[in-house]
C-alpha cells in the first residue's frame, strides 16, 4: 500500500457540535500518520471565539500524535476575521491556544531548537466597502487597532500573517504592520466567505510552490502540487486539491474513514488528480498578476509568467505566450524587459502581427542588435509585409553577423527570394547559389533557382534546377509546370507538353498549366 505524504491539511470549521467532535478527532488520528517535518495544518473559521471548543479538540489530537511521535512536526495556521470590535476576544483566544502549547515550547527551549508545534495565526482584517456611501470603508480594521494584536502575538513567540483582501491591501504598505507580521497572503477578490479564503489560501500556496520550482534545478510546471487535503466538517466531505473542493467532487466522506489503514486505502484507490497541473498553476499566476503584492513578490511572479510564455512558445501556442509575456512586462524589474520583450516580438513574428512585433524589436534593440537572430526574425516581418528591401537589409546584417550553418541557409533562400520578388534576379541567383552550397539537396533552393533563371532568360540553367527539385520532390506539380514553361520558352514543344500533363496529373486543377497546354497543342 503506497504511503501518503500529506503536506498541507485544509479544515474549515463548522459551529460546535458534540457529533463533529466525534468524527473530526477520529479523522485527525487518521491524517496525522501522514505529515511528515514540514506539513502544515489550517484551521479556517467565521468566528475564532465561537470555535474554540472545536480547536481544543484538535489540539488534544495533535498533543497525543507529537507526544507519540517525538521526530513529527507540524505547522498550525488558525484562518479568521478580525475587526476591531474583536480584537480582546480574538487575544483572549490566542492565550488559551498558547497554554496547549507550552509543553512543546518548552521542549524546544530544553533541546535549543525549533518547538515541534508551531502555532501561526493568518488573520483576516474586515475592510467592507459600504455601497450606500460613496464606496466609502465601513467597519474598517485600522493599522493603528490591529498592531497591538500583531505585537502581542509576536510577543508570544505567535508568527502572524495577514489575509488581505483587495478593501485592506493597502495595511500591506504600513512599515509598522510590516514589522510585526510574518507574511501576507492576498487575495484577488473581497469576498469574506470562508470557502473562498480557503481557495485563495491554496491559491498563494500553489503560487508559492511555483516560485520555488522557478529557482530550483526542477522546472517542471506540470508536476503536481505537493499532497494536499481539503475538509468541509459541516458537510463532512474531503476533497484532494482546490479545483476538486470548488467543483464539489470529494474524494471520501469524513465518516468512512475510522483509522489511518482506512485513510490511506480510500486515498489510493480515489487514483490519481485528473486537473492539468501546469494551467492550474498559470491561472494562479494570472489572477495574481494585478494584486497590489510587494515589489519583490511582484517581480517573482512575473518571471514565474515569462517562464509560463516560454512554455507556450516551446509548443507553439503563441497567442497563449504573447498574453502571458504581456504580463510579465507589467511587474518585471527594467532590466528584464528587453528580454521579454524579444521573445514577445518572435511570437507576434510568429502569428503575422508584423506591425506588433517591429515595435516589440525595437524595445529590445539595444540589447539583441549584435545577435544573428534578431535580425533575422527582423527581416522575417518585414518579409511578411510586403517590404523586401528591408528584409534585404536585415537579411544582410543577419549574415555578417556569422550565424550557424542552418540558419544561414534559411536566412539565405529568404534573401534570394526576396530578390526575385523586387526583380533583381541576378542577385537572387548569388544568394540561392551560395545557399546551395552550404545546404546540398534542399527542394526549395532549386525551386527558386529555376524561377531566377528563367526570369533571366537562362533556360537551361533553369531545367537544370528544377530537374534536381522533382528529383528531389516527385509530386511537385508546380515545378513540373515550370519546367514546361522553360522548355516552351526554348521551342521544344513535345517536352513542354510533356512537362504540363506531368503537372496536371499532380493537379489537376492548375488552370495555368492547362491554359499552356491547351495552346501548345493547338500550335502543334
Amino acid at each position: 500500500m503506497t504511503t501518503i505524504a500529506i503536506q498541507k491539511i485544509y479544515i474549515i470549521l463548522s459551529k460546535p457540535d458534540k457529533t463533529d467532535f466525534i468524527r473530526l478527532s477520529r479523522f485527525l488520528q487518521s491524517a496525522f500518520y501522514h505529515v511528515n517535518m514540514t506539513s502544515s495544518l489550517y484551521l479556517i473559521t467565521e468566528n475564532l471565539s465561537e470555535s474554540m471548543p472545536q480547536i481544543r479538540e484538535i489540539h488534544k489530537e495533535i498533543g497525543r500524535f507529537l507526544s507519540e511521535h517525538l521526530f513529527a512536526r507540524l505547522y498550525v495556521h488558525y484562518v479568521h476575521p478580525v475587526n476591531s470590535l474583536d480584537i480582546e476576544d480574538v487575544k483572549s483566544c490566542y492565550q488559551h491556544i498558547k497554554q496547549a502549547a507550552v509543553k512543546f515550547d518548552q521542549e524546544g527551549y530544553m533541546h535549543q531548537e525549533m518547538p515541534r508545534l508551531m502555532l501561526l495565526p493568518v488573520i483576516a482584517p474586515e475592510n467592507k466597502l459600504d455601497n450606500k456611501s460613496d464606496n466609502k470603508p465601513d467597519n474598517k480594521t485600522k493599522p493603528s487597532s490591529l498592531k497591538p494584536l500583531l505585537e502581542e502575538l509576536k510577543n508570544s513567540f505567535l508568527l502572524s500573517s495577514l489575509y488581505l483582501n483587495r478593501a485592506a491591501s493597502d495595511l500591506a504598505q504600513n512599515k509598522e504592520i510590516q514589522r510585526v507580521t510574518e507574511k501576507f497572503y492576498f487575495s484577488p477578490d473581497d469576498s469574506r466567505k470562508m470557502p473562498d479564503i480557503l481557495c485563495n489560501l491554496f491559491c498563494h500556496d500553489i503560487l508559492d510552490d511555483s516560485l520555488d520550482k522557478l529557482t530550483s534545478d526542477s522546472l517542471d510546471m506540470s508536476e503536481q502540487c505537493p499532497a494536499s487535503i481539503v475538509v468541509s466538517i459541516q458537510e463532512g466531505t474531503i476533497y484532494k486539491c482546490i479545483d476538486a473542493f470548488r467543483k464539489k467532487i470529494s474524494f471520501a466522506n469524513i465518516d468512512e474513514i475510522n483509522d489511518r489503514d482506512d485513510f490511506t486505502s480510500i486515498y489510493n484507490e480515489s487514483g490519481e488528480s485528473k486537473i492539468d497541473c501546469l494551467k492550474c498553476r498559470e491561472r494562479v499566476a494570472d489572477s495574481f498578476a494585478d494584486l497590489p503584492m510587494p515589489q519583490d513578490i511582484r517581480e517573482e511572479t512575473g518571471a514565474l509568467l515569462c517562464h509560463f510564455g516560454t512554455l507556450r512558445q516551446d509548443n507553439e501556442d503563441y497567442s497563449q505566450a504573447v498574453e502571458k509575456y504581456k504580463k510579465s512586462l507589467k511587474l518585471s524589474p527594467v532590466e528584464e524587459a528587453g528580454h521579454i520583450y524579444f521573445r514577445l516580438a518572435v511570437c507576434y513574428t510568429m502569428t503575422d502581427l508584423y506591425d506588433q512585433a517591429l515595435k516589440a524589436f525595437s524595445s529590445c534593440e539595444l540589447i539583441y542588435n549584435k545577435q544573428y537572430y534578431f535580425h533575422f526574425y527582423k527581416g522575417l516581418c518585414y518579409f511578411g509585409k510586403g517590404d523586401y528591401n528591408g528584409a534585404i537589409e536585415e537579411f544582410s546584417d543577419a549574415l555578417r553577423l556569422k550565424p550557424n550553418k542552418e540558419d544561414m541557409i534559411r536566412i539565405l533562400i529568404y534573401k534570394g527570394t526576396c530578390f526575385n520578388n523586387i526583380g533583381d534576379y541576378e542577385q537572387a541567383v548569388v544568394a540561392l547559389e551560395k545557399a546551395g552550397e552550404k545546404a546540398g539537396r534542399v527542394k526549395e533552393i532549386y525551386n527558386a533557382l529555376g524561377f531566377s533563371y528563367f526570369q533571366l532568360k537562362n533556360y537551361d540553367k533553369s531545367i537544370e534546377n528544377l530537374t534536381t527539385a522533382v528529383e528531389i520532390d516527385p509530386y511537385s506539380a508546380l515545378d513540373y509546370a515550370s519546367l514546361g514553361s522553360n522548355y516552351r520558352e526554348k521551342g521544344d514543344f513535345d517536352m513542354a507538353i510533356v512537362m504540363y500533363e506531368k503537372a496536371l496529373t499532380l493537379d489537376p486543377d492548375m488552370i495555368l498549366a492547362r491554359e499552356n497546354l491547351e495552346r501548345l497543342k493547338k500550335k502543334t
